[in-house]
This record gives structure tokens, C-alpha cells and sequence, in this order.
């Protein structure tokens, strides 16, 4: 490993990539705003799906937060502009996301429809006559009617649990798995749309031969993909067949992840600003009010073709989200198979 300092910030970064710091650092840019009350903030652009449906390009990822911060964090994203709201009920912060939405429509700040709200199906309800419980569940918790999306968190089903437990069950301190096919899991998805649960509904951390494979099957093709996305891993193969099939992009740890945050002035900004247009990011909220406020503030400048150049030069395929405590699960989508 060496570090480069990008944008006057020691960043580690695997030694068999090359890159022309000086051209990354060069990107031309407006100066950023600062958030306060005075500043008019650049309005957040929605992203068309397959479906017709809209979805807010920037959202607010939840993923790591402490639930206790999370009324106060998402009151302060809804006064920042945001629109865009992800969770999930492995998060185990539903139930504060939806106190913030609804005090914040109380205080008629926003309505029930400004808001994009996005959950996700955790592993122990893959079984098909699960799916439409663990979409209730999150439904109670949130305390709506709908969201406006609803993602299969990992193709990876487990078994069902009793009361509020979320994680696999284990045996020898090793999760169990089951072999219920994604495929299975998919089809009762589809139902929920139909029963009006959520209105469009989309995957995570698929591989691209298992996204091939589900779309063999579907009645309804995904409206997105939620990927870990950023400059070491920009999955170009992937994204390259989403658009193919008008599947939005959506990506989570922009910055490497929350717990390795590459600080510097406007570096966050530069990452957010993801150069292909289909993408939708969801950044964490990062350590203050501030942090939340210059995320927002991205769609007052572009990058040039140059920068777009040097941003992929960075790619390594660095992938921090491996899903390690499951491998040997037959779907797991990113274990290397032992030779």
C-alpha cells in the first residue's frame, strides 16, 4: 500500500493502481454552500425508473447510526432537503425514522409524499410465505401505509426467527442458511405491489450472474440495484448491464464506508458527485449537522471528463462489504469459490 493525498487528505490506496493525482485534484468546480438558514440549496434531482415512479438522486443512508440519534438526524436531513430516506429492518432504527417523518408532517414541513422512504427484506424472511410479514413488520415499525421501495437486502435467505430477533439463528457459533432461491423470494415481492405495500421494489448486493439469472423470471423487472459503489469499486461490467435493463443504480458507502470516512474539505463532495447520471447515492449522515448540510450541496457544479477519468483510475476492485460471516451460503454473491 502508499497514500496519495487527495484534496489535502492521506487516503491509503492499493500500490498496482496508477493515478494522475495532479488531474484528480484539478477538478473544476463552483465554490460549494455552506447550509444555513439564508442559503438556497441546489434542489436534489429525481432519477425516472423503469416503473414511472421518481426517486430523489441523493439520499440519506441510515446503516451504523445509533437509533437513539436517529429522530434528531433524520429531522435535521428532512430541514436539509432530503427526501430520499434509507433503512431497513436489520438497521433496527425503522421505528425512529418513522417518528421523525411523522412529527415532521405534524409540523407540516413536509407531506407523507415528499418523502421516498426505502426498507429492505432481511434474509430470515426469503420463504416466500414470509415476505409479506417481514414487509408488514417494517410497514408497523415505520408507521405507513407503503414505501416507496422495497429492496431484497442480499440474495442470501436464512432461517425465520421468533419475536423481534433478526440475525440467522447459528449452531457452532456459525450462522445457518437456507436454500431458498432468490427467484421464490422475488415472485411474493411482487405480490407486495400488487397489494399496493410498495411501490416499486429492487435487490441488493446481487452478483451480475445472479441478476441474469432473476431476470429470466420476473414479472416485474427491478427498479434498482443497491450496490456498494465508490472510487476503489466502480463495477463497471455491472452497472454497464443494469443500464442495459433500465435498472437504477443506487450506491451505498459513496465514501469507502461510514467507518472509513475519507475526510477533506471537499473531497466527500467530489465522490458524491457520481459521474454517471442513472446512479442515486445514499451517504451516511457523518458526525454533525454540517457534514449532512455540504453532502446536499452537490448538484451546483459538474465534473469534467478529465475528472471522470481520474476518478476511475482509482478503481481496485476494493470491495469493504463482503458479507464474510456468510460465506459457504449457496447464494452468496461475492465469495471466490476455493479452487
Amino acid at each position: 500500500m502508499y497514500k496519495i493525498n487527495l484534496l489535502g487528505k492521506s487516503i491509503a490506496k492499493p500500490s498496482n493502481i496508477a493515478i494522475d493525482v495532479n488531474t484528480y485534484l484539478a477538478c473544476r468546480r463552483r465554490p460549494f454552500l455552506s447550509f444555513s438558514p439564508q442559503n438556497e440549496v441546489a434542489p436534489v434531482p429525481c432519477i425516472t425508473m423503469n416503473n414511472g415512479c421518481e426517486m430523489p438522486a441523493l439520499g440519506l443512508g441510515t446503516w451504523g447510526v445509533e437509533p437513539v440519534e436517529m429522530v434528531n438526524i433524520v429531522k435535521r436531513a428532512i430541514d436539509c432537503g432530503y427526501r430520499h430516506i434509507d433503512t431497513a429492518l436489520l438497521y433496527r432504527n425503522e421505528k425512529q425514522i418513522g417518528q421523525a417523518i411523522k412529527e415532521k408532517i405534524k409540523e407540516k414541513v413536509i407531506k407523507r409524499e415528499d418523502i421516498f422512504l426505502v426498507t429492505k427484506l432481511w434474509n430470515t424472511f426469503h420463504d416466500p410465505k414470509n415476505v409479506i410479514s417481514g414487509c408488514k413488520k417494517s410497514l408497523k415499525n415505520l408507521g405507513v401505509d407503503y414505501v416507496d421501495m422495497y429492496l431484497m437486502h442480499t440474495p442470501m435467505g436464512a432461517p425465520a426467527q421468533k419475536d423481534d430477533k433478526i440475525f440467522a439463528p447459528t449452531k457452532n457459533g456459525k450462522p445457518l442458511f437456507t436454500d431458498t432461491d432468490y427467484v421464490c423470494t422475488w415472485r411474493a415481492m411482487e405480490d407486495l405491489v400488487k397489494k399496493g405495500l410498495c411501490k416499486s421494489i429492487g435487490i441488493c448486493n446481487f452478483n451480475i450472474k445472479q441478476l441474469e439469472r432473476l431476470l429470466e423470471y420476473v414479472e416485474i423487472v427491478p427498479q434498482t440495484l443497491q450496490m456498494e459503489h465508490h472510487p476503489y469499486l466502480t463495477q463497471k461490467e455491472l452497472t454497464g448491464f443494469c443500464r442495459a435493463y433500465k435498472i437504477i443504480i443506487t450506491c451505498y458507502a459513496p465514501l469507502g464506508s461510514p467507518n472509513r470516512p475519507w475526510a477533506g474539505k471537499d473531497t466527500p463532495k467530489i465522490l458524491l458527485k457520481d459521474p454517471q447520471a442513472s446512479h442515486a447515492t445514499i451517504p451516511n449522515p457523518g458526525k454533525g449537522k454540517q457534514n449532512m448540510a455540504d453532502n446536499i450541496c452537490i448538484f451546483d457544479f459538474c465534473l469534467t471528463p478529465q475528472d471522470i477519468e481520474a476518478l476511475d483510475a482509482l478503481n481496485a476492485n476494493v470491495r469493504y462489504f463482503k458479507f464474510t460471516g456468510s460465506n459457504g451460503h449457496p447464494h452468496h454473491p461475492f465469495e471466490t469459490p476455493k479452487s
